[in-house]
Formats: structure tokens, sequence, C-alpha cells
């Protein structure tokens, strides 16, 4: 009865969705038939094909009373289920006439070559396989306008075969072909519900590392201690009409080489063309040991192979010594230099495995630098921030393996110009309104080209620096009350300097 009922929806035009987990894209799809066909024993060496009207199926009586007896054919396109699983298909043909309806005859499903147009009554196509017989309830209606047929084994066997196409043939039995009775009519249009899966295939691209193909011989690529995330690209046909997918479960197992026995396995969820992640913690696996891996996909139904076997090593110990770590832009003690980019020289200190540096400047992104050999040195430049600054460095060997941290702290001036004046004096009233007053503005640090400043509620304004980097202009305010000045300096390659603001009063 469910079959019955599922079909039933599909024939009326509605897609019928799985709902297992992991979900499915979809498992009945409704096929039409590409062509049509009858015979007839009174013309019998002739075909009709893709005539307009009903087909006939057994024995019918014409206007001049003689006799045809008549058997049906419908062709189906089945090139896109190879490779598919067929779960279930059902033929659906509707009734169009009967010769009597308080008879039920049953009706048989025949698999045939395919017809031609020089097939016939005298020359049917080849009978393969009778697949299916139905005698139609009372309670089906006559004519039933819905009639279905097991066509599962005769799909199969076709797909089997190579087949792109798959023939059905609608008749009454032989024994009772001639009865007029028995007679009935189909609509030329019928179809096929058929519940079918592609297995997934075997997942390919398999990593070991974020971007880097998993080694299958020696030597092996070698893993930090770090988080383990294996991933693969998983693959599965299924679609919707809508381009819908399939969701995939992929099973990632993973083992030492010595002891097979001490396998793990991990799952995770995507749909085809996707990469999917086995997560195994750093706890999952050991210093200096050889795993193997391999991964395979399933969907609600089918699972495929599982890939060919990865192989990685483990090497968890990084350099014992922790770098050294000096600047002669920013020593640890000595007069605080203007924050701006300096150089700082991290050395391995004699760790013969360090062949590089991971180093952060404050809560700014971690970076790396490499050696200029092995247990050597690198110099990078670094802005800092005014004032206190934390530099955190790490010596790295060749899998990323990190020493224990050096950590470097030191303070860095502003680099903001200075603001002095005549008449007018930061943080108090002086001058008044029509008062000029001279601003002078001087540089900390060397290579100032020009400043910038602006005056509260006027437009901004440059001044040219002089060769010792100062530069003056003179300013005359319209009003009393309170004000500021903001002033950077441009440097010769177009960067500025921090700015600094000067707040004073106008007085009345």
């Amino acid at each position: 009865m469910l079959a019955v009922a599922l079909s039933t929806l599909v024939a009326a035009g509605l897609v019928v969705v799985s709902t297992a987990s992991p979900a499915a894209a979809y498992d009945v799809r409704f096929e039409n038939n590409t062509s049509w066909a009858w015979t007839d024993s009174e013309r019998p060496k002739k075909i009709n094909l893709d005539q307009a009207g009903d087909v006939s199926v057994g024995t019918w009586v014409d206007s001049k009373r003689r006799p045809h007896t008549s058997r049906a054919y419908f062709t189906f396109d089945i090139a896109a289920y190879r490779g598919a699983d067929i779960q279930l298909a059902k033929f659906n043909a509707k009734e169009t006439g009967a010769g009597d309806c308080a008879k039920r005859p049953e009706v048989e499903l025949w698999r045939t070559e395919p017809y031609t147009s020089r097939s016939s009554w005298a020359k049917p196509p080849v009978d393969l396989a009778r697949i299916d017989t139905r005698a139609m309830p009372a309670a089906a209606g006559c004519p039933a306008p819905y009639v279905d047929f097991d066509a599962t084994e005769g799909l199969r066997q076709a797909l089997a075969e190579g087949k792109s196409t798959l023939t059905l043939s609608l008749r009454l039995p032989v024994g009772v072909e001639r009865d007029p009775t028995l007679a009935r009519k189909y609509a030329s249009q019928v179809g096929l519900s058929i519940d079918h899966n592609y297995p997934p295939g075997v997942p390919t691209d398999l990593q070991t590392l974020n971007g880097t193909a998993c080694t299958v011989a020696e030597p092996y690529q070698v893993v930090p201690r770090r988080d383990l995330n294996l991933s693969a690209v998983l693959h599965d046909k299924d679609l919707t009409d809508t381009g819908g997918t399939d969701q995939l479960t992929a099973t990632f197992a993973l083992w030492p080489t010595d002891e097979p026995g001490a396998r793990l396995e991990r799952i995770d969820y995507a749909s085809n063309g996707d990469r999917a992640l086995g997560r195994f913690r750093t706890d999952d696996i050991q210093h200096d040991r050889v795993y193997a891996w391999q991964v395979r996909a399933a969907d609600s139904r089918a699972t495929s192979d599982w890939s060919p076997v990865c192989y990685f090593r483990t090497d968890f110990e990084g350099p014992t010594t922790a770098p050294t770590v000096s600047s002669i832009d920013f020593p640890v003690d000595g007069p605080q230099a203007p924050a701006l980019p300096g150089e700082f020289t991290f050395d391995a200190a004699g760790a013969e495995d360090a062949v590089g540096f991971l180093y952060q400047l404050n809560s700014g992104a971690p970076a790396t630098v490499t050696a200029n050999h092995a247990g050597g040195s690198a110099t990078v430049t670094l802005t800092p921030w005014v004032a206190s600054n934390r530099l955190d460095v790490w010596s790295v060997d060749i899998v990323g393996n990190r020493s224990p941290v050096t950590t470097y702290e030191f303070f860095a001036a502003s680099n903001a110009p200075t603001i002095s004046a005549t008449v007018y004096e930061e943080g108090g009233y002086s001058g008044g309104p029509g008062v000029p007053g001279v601003f002078t503005f001087s540089s900390r640090v060397p290579g100032v080209v020009q400043y910038r400043y602006s005056f509260f509620n006027e437009e901004p304004g440059t001044v040219q620096a002089n060769a010792d980097g100062s530069a003056s202009l003179t300013w005359v305010p319209a009003e009393a009350g309170w004000t500021m000045l903001e002033v950077v300096g441009v440097f010769e390659d177009g960067t500025q300097s921090d700015p600094v603001v000067w707040y004073f009063g106008v007085a009345d």
C-alpha cells in the first residue's frame, strides 16, 4: 500500500523527499515515455508509431465487425540512471477504455527489445522477460484512472546490460488475448516512478595538512604538535531538479602503523564537491610515530569504498632553547626612541634545529621570518605603539614546533610634533581677538618636510619645514573663547606622524 501511495504522489507531479539522516537529495523521480507503439493482428506487417490517441491491448472489434488483437509498447530513456542503485521502479498507466467493466483481466507487463519501423504483429520486438502481472480490483474503478506495475527488475536488468533505453509492453495473457470482453485501452503517455540512489564515490584530494596532498610513500610528511584536521573532497551524483544534493557522511579512520588495533574514527558531514574534515585532537596522536589514515563516504542508502591509505609521521618536540631578542633602535634600557619603524634581531641561541622565528608585537597578528641558516638569526622591522610594548618571539623548527617563548618589553615615545607659541599659551587664556600670535612646530624625529595644521572651525593649512625640521606661522584669532590646534608632521615618503593637539583660550 505504501508503494502504491508513493507512486501515486509522484505521478501527480509531487516530489517525494527522504527524511532519513543523513538526508537524501531525493528518492523518487518520474520519467515519461519518450515513444509509444502498438501492433495489430489485422495489419500483421505494420506498426503504429507515436500516433495520437490511445493504444489498445487485447482484442477489439472495428466498425465492420472485424476483430483486431493488439499489444502496446512504450520506450523510456534510462541513460541518466547508469550507475544508480534501483530500489523500486513502478510503471504507471491510465486506462481509458474497457471491453467489459464487469471483468477484471490480468494484464501482463513485459520487457522487450526496442521496436523499430520494421516491427509488426508478425515480427514483434523480441520478448526478454515478463516482469509483472496485474489485475485491478473493483475499487479501482473502470476505466481505472491509475494502474501500476512493478518494473524494478526490468529496469535493473536493462541498466546491467548497459542499455540507454527500456522498452516495456502491455498485453493480455495469450490464452485470453482474443476475448473482446477483456480488452483494455490506455493513454499513450505513461511513466516510470523510479526510486533510486547513486552510491557516493570514493573521496578524493586527500590532505593531511591543509593545502598539501597526503603522502603515500616514504619519506612521509611530518605533522607537528597541533590538532589535526584530515580532509577529503566528497562525491555523489544525486541531484534534485533544483540542484540540491545528498548530505554525505564522511568517516575518517586513523591508526598507528605499528598498532592497527588502536584505530580511531571521526565523522563529518558535507555535500558533493565539498571538503569534509576528520578532526583529531593533539592527544589522539603521539610524538615520533608513523600513522596511517583513510576515509569513505556514505549517504542514506549506500557507502563508498575506502580511499587509498595516507601516511604521516609525528614530531612534537621543538627547539629546546628560547631565542634571544635585541634592538639598537628600541633597547630595553636607555632613552625612549619615538614610535617609528625600527629593527629587531632574533637569534636561535644555539638551537641547531631552529630554521626560523614566530613573533607577535602587542596584539598584532603573529608573523614568521626565516633564519639566515639553521640555528642562525633574522632581523625584522616593526613599528611599535607609543608607550609600553610587548614583543613575543619563538624559535621554530622545520615543521613548525615552537621553542619556549622570549618576551621583549620596551617603551617608545610619541613621534608627534611639538608646539610653542608667542602670546598664546596652552591650557590658559591670553591674547585676544585680532591679536596675532606666532606658532612654531618642531619634530622629535628627522625627516619631516611639511606640517599640516588646523585651527578649530577654520580650513586646514600646510607649512613647509625648514632645514632643521621646524616651521612657523602667524595666526590672528577672530573671536574670543576656547579653541584648539591640531598638527601632524609629514615625511618625505608621504607618511604622517602622530598628531599633537593644543587647547588654549583667546581672552575677551
